[in-house]
């Protein structure tokens, strides 16, 4: 008995110790997943067979059976979010399925983050645009122009920052055709152009017209800047063959009527430009538009342009257009009308007396707005006095009428005496220009004043070699500075003196006859 009971114990440890052997290893699923602005990357590993189901934005992205693994990385659109997630149902038992736990809810959904967008450094300049538009010729044996031109349809605008030394060359303009299916759907032997309309200001301050219909055009509003026409051909488009194209019964055409177009009426406001002018009404012989650099004429169709333009000029290109520059005030009727104007001086002191007025149509938001400069007549560094009444005076650069007292070409040494320099402003006692400014301006020539003992130079100073003059030595500082005001040249001190020997000799003769008398 007790052999059996062992003998089954024996056996019963052989058997369960090859089940041990045989069983297979725990499984370790391993479920990853991982997200960026451009990716979502789903990584399965250690499976023993499993249906995954990936949804990016509500739709399933996959949906698919696998073995021991499965890997894939899906591309997504940097520019915006994406909501995603990922289900796993493991073969193996649903205890292995994922996710299973809030926890693994967190990792098995998500949303992604745009990339950032890096905006491109914007070069200095004036914001433009360049639209291009296609159009049918009205007559398709001509070359492509404005008077051949049917109705437009814009293709594509490009915006653009260009320097405003560079708005009319020829760099910014289209030299391909963009994107567009508009030629799949035209008749190419009835005939094609191009215009191209460059315009002042970003996409943010004008939206280009998707259409424009001659002959009634467009302006831009006053933000057209520069124009050209091309032919399909410029953009390398080929064009069928004479033979290709059916010719078609060519009505006979009149000769078109000559017409003149009307001159726009002239600006008298200073200061206004192409925006302020008032275009002639369009009639059915002309239609007139508004460019920066004047008024174009249109004729209608069926008219044309003769010889006589009332004023308009005919450009390169065949364009006629009344030049801005005939329409505005020129800048000499734009100057600073003068008044009176001359070095004055009040007691000691030299001064610019000086009294200008604005021109018509122009106005100031101020008091002050005249700047006067004293213009060096070599070069040097000017003087310039800003905020300053459209008249009155101006103390003359280099004096001073506080002590210590000052005069332009003079130095006060440590003694109190003075001499003669080329500094402080010794240009401006030689004839020298006074330009005055308030948008317009208005410039003179000046003298200063003649030197003599009461201004212009320090008291008995005489001329450059700083001599004392002998009749003038007793003119004592005080009384000179209550001086009223004085003209440019001569004194009144020769007056005085001579009534003062009048006075001498009176007296002399007066105490002689008392003498005699006496005697």
């Amino acid at each position: 008995m007790k052999r059996t009971l062992a003998g089954v114990a024996a056996t019963t440890l052989a058997v369960g110790g090859m089940l041990v052997a045989t069983a297979a290893p725990a499984s370790a699923h391993t479920p990853r997943v991982s997200d960026s602005c451009t990716s979502l990357e789903v990584k399965l590993t250690q499976y023993q067979g499993a249906d995954v189901v990936v949804t990016i934005d509500g739709a399933i992205a996959a949906d698919e059976s696998f073995g021991d693994s499965w890997r894939r990385t899906f591309e997504l659109d940097g520019s915006k979010a994406h909501e995603w997630s990922v289900q796993v149902d493991a073969h193996d038992g649903d205890r292995y399925d994922w996710p299973r736990t809030p926890e693994e809810e967190k990792d098995a959904k998500g949303t992604t983050t745009p990339c950032v967008p890096t905006t491109p450094e914007q070069p200095e300049g004036t914001d433009v645009q360049v639209g291009i538009y296609l159009y049918p010729k009205l007559d398709k044996d001509k070359p492509a122009a404005w008077e051949n031109s049917g109705k437009q349809q814009l293709l594509g605008t490009t915006p653009l920052t260009v320097p405003e030394d560079e708005l009319t060359n020829d760099q910014h303009w289209y030299t391909e055709l963009p994107e567009t299916d508009a030629l799949d759907d035209i008749d190419l032997c009835t005939g094609w152009g191009i215009q191209q309309d460059l315009v002042r200001g970003g996409v943010d301050d004008y939206t280009m017209p998707e259409t424009i219909t001659y002959p009634d055009g467009s302006s831009m509003d006053g933000h057209l800047v520069d124009w050209q026409h091309q032919e399909l051909s410029d953009f390398g488009i080929e064009l069928p063959s004479t033979e290709d194209c059916a010719t078609p019964t060519v009505p006979e055409v009149p000769e078109p009527q000559v017409v003149v177009p009307q001159a726009p009426a002239a600006l008298e406001i200073c200061g206004a430009d192409a925006s302020d002018v008032i275009l002639p009404a369009d009639t059915g012989d002309v239609t007139y538009l508004t460019t920066e650099q004047g008024v174009l004429a249109v004729p209608t169709e069926g008219r044309t342009f003769g010889d006589d333009l009332a004023g308009y000029t005919r450009t390169e290109g065949g364009d006629v257009i009344f030049p801005i520059e005939q329409l505005v005030p020129s800048e000499e009727d734009c100057a600073l009308v003068p008044g009176d104007i001359g070095a004055v001086c009040v007691g000691d002191t030299p001064y610019l007396d000086y009294g200008v007025s604005l021109p018509e149509g122009v106005e100031v938001d101020n008091d002050t707005p005249l700047t006067i400069t004293f213009l060096h007549p070599e070069g040097g560094e000017n003087y310039v006095a800003a905020d300053q009444p459209l008249e009155g005076e101006l103390l003359w650069p280099g004096a001073s009428d506080t002590a210590p007292k000052q005069w332009p070409g003079w130095e006060q040494q440590d003694d109190g005496s003075y001499v003669e320099t080329d500094g402080n402003y010794a240009w401006t006692r030689d004839d020298v220009e006074v330009l005055f400014e308030v948008n317009p301006e208005y410039s003179q020539i000046v003298s200063y004043p003649e030197a003599n003992t009461e201004c212009a130079n320090p008291i008995g100073a005489g001329g450059a070699d700083v001599e004392v003059v002998a009749d003038d030595t007793d003119v004592p500082p005080a009384e000179a500075e209550g001086a009223d005001e004085l003209p440019q040249t001569g004194a009144t001190v020769g007056v005085f003196a001579g009534i003062a020997a009048l006075l001498i000799v009176g007296g002399g003769v007066l105490f002689w006859l008392r003498r005699r008398i006496q005697h």
